[in-house]
C-alpha cells in the first residue's frame, strides 16, 4: 500500500464530511471565499480551522465567466480581488492557486490579437506577483480544447511556465483531459519535476457532469495511477467530482476505490 495525500472537492459546508471521510485534506474554491462578507469568511476560517483537515489547494483565481482579452476586464479591479483572494485564502492555508479558468484566459482568433496577448501578459504577471507575496504557487491546467485555446497538455503547460520563468507557477494532471486528448502517459514522468498537483474522476462522464471514481464504473485507471506511482508522486490527489446523489457516501466510496489500487491517504 502506497501512501499518497488524497482531496476532495468541496464547499465550507462540506468540511466536516470529507474529513469523517477519511481524506488528508479539502479543495476549495475562491468564488466561494469571495463571496463571504467580512462576517461570513471569520465563520468560514473558523470552519476549516475546527474540522480537522486543511485547505492546501483553491480554484479559480477569478470568476470563471470572465475574459481576460476582452476590453470589460479592468486590471485595476482584478488588482484589487485577487489581493483580497489571496489574503484571505492564504489566511486559510492556500498553498497552490489552480488556474483553470478556461473562458477566461482563451485568447481572439481575431481583432487585436497581439494586444490580447500583451493584457493576458500583464494580468498573468500580476497574479504570480500577487501569489508569490502570500507564498502561493499557481498551477496552470491543461485543458481540453473545448473549454482553453491555450495550454491544452504538459508540453504546453511546460513552455508556459518557461516563458515567464517564475518559481511560483508550476502545472498538473487533470486525468479527464489526458483521456480526452489521447495524451501519452509516459508524459507524467517526462515533466514530473513541474506537476504538483492531480484532478481525477470519471473522463467518461460528459463535462460538466463530473463523478466519483468507482471500482464498478466500466474505466481502467490502473495505468494513470501506476504512472503516479512510478514517479513516487509527493502532490495531492483530488477527486474533483460535481455531481452527488448522496455527498457523504459518494467520497467515501472514492477512498475505497483508492485503497483497491494500493493507495491510502495519511490519515488511514
Amino acid at each position: 500500500m502506497m501512501h499518497m495525500r488524497l482531496s476532495c472537492f468541496g464547499f465550507i459546508k462540506d468540511l466536516d464530511d470529507i474529513a469523517a471521510a477519511g481524506y488528508d485534506c479539502a479543495e476549495l474554491h475562491v468564488r466561494e471565499i469571495m463571496g463571504f462578507d467580512d462576517a461570513q469568511y471569520k465563520a468560514a476560517l473558523a470552519k476549516l480551522r475546527s474540522c480537522g483537515i486543511p485547505a492546501d489547494v483553491f480554484d479559480n483565481p477569478i470568476p470563471l465567466d470572465c475574459r481576460i482579452s476582452d476590453p470589460s476586464f479592468d486590471l485595476v479591479y482584478y488588482r484589487d480581488f485577487l489581493r483580497k483572494a489571496a489574503g484571505r485564502t492564504a489566511e486559510m492555508g492556500a498553498r497552490y492557486f489552480v488556474f483553470g479558468n478556461g473562458k477566461a484566459r482563451s485568447q481572439p482568433t481575431e481583432g487585436d490579437i497581439p494586444g490580447a496577448a500583451a493584457k493576458f501578459d500583464e494580468f498573468f504577471t500580476m497574479l504570480l506577483d500577487i501569489a508569490a507575496e502570500h507564498n502561493i504557487t499557481v498551477l496552470i491546467e491543461p485543458l481540453g480544447k473545448k473549454l482553453s485555446n491555450i495550454v491544452n497538455n504538459l508540453p504546453e503547460a511546460v513552455a508556459f511556465i518557461e516563458k515567464y520563468g517564475r518559481p511560483n507557477l508550476k502545472t498538473f494532471v487533470d486525468y479527464r483531459y489526458m483521456v480526452e486528448l489521447g495524451r501519452p502517459l509516459d508524459e507524467i514522468a517526462k515533466y514530473e519535476p513541474f506537476i504538483k498537483h492531480v484532478h481525477l474522476d470519471n473522463p467518461m462522464t460528459v463535462f460538466p457532469e463530473r463523478i466519483v471514481p468507482r471500482l464498478d464504473d466500466g474505466f481502467d485507471y490502473a495505468p494513470f495511477l501506476d504512472s503516479l506511482k512510478k514517479i513516487c508522486y509527493k502532490g495531492i490527489i483530488s477527486i474533483e467530482a460535481s455531481v452527488f446523489k448522496d455527498y457523504p457516501s459518494e467520497i467515501k466510496e472514492g477512498l475505497r476505490f483508492f485503497k483497491a489500487h494500493g493507495i491510502s491517504p495519511y490519515r488511514a
